[in-house]
């Protein structure tokens, strides 16, 4: 499975089942990072970095658990910060998908022209 990237998707697609989706991608970085796709077919990084929560911050930090083993510790030892977001102006193709509620496999193929979306192809499974 690996590593990918999330995508909220406010363009028209042609299924408005999964207009409301959080689609998954493996066509960026891989970083788990989250994207949106605009209305006006804009691919927007929402940028974030990762910083280390002090200890006495941690969920289980002086309760009993927190002796037992380091995985107490490590739990709530890293949070989110929100950079902001960047205008990727991606030029290229992508690939985004969900699941269905019946567990059907739902994909689109995404092309990009100059930082817009210009088409948007159901992929047959």
């Amino acid at each position: 499975m690996g590593m990918f990237d999330n995508v909220n998707v406010y363009y028209e697609l042609p299924d408005p089942e999964v207009q409301d989706d959080v689609f998954q991608t493996k066509s960026f970085e891989n970083m788990m990072d989250n994207y949106t796709i605009t209305e006006e077919g804009r691919l927007i990084l929402h940028k974030c970095h990762w910083e280390e929560v002090p200890e006495e911050e941690r969920p289980y930090y002086g309760k009993p658990e927190w002796e037992e083993s380091g995985l107490w510790q490590a739990m709530g030892s890293m949070k989110t910060i929100y950079d902001g977001d960047v205008d990727t102006n991606y030029h290229g193709m992508a690939e985004i998908y969900t699941i269905l509620t019946d567990g059907e496999w739902c994909s689109y193929s995404l092309k990009f022209t100059d930082g817009v979306l210009v088409e948007v192809i159901r992929n047959e499974n």
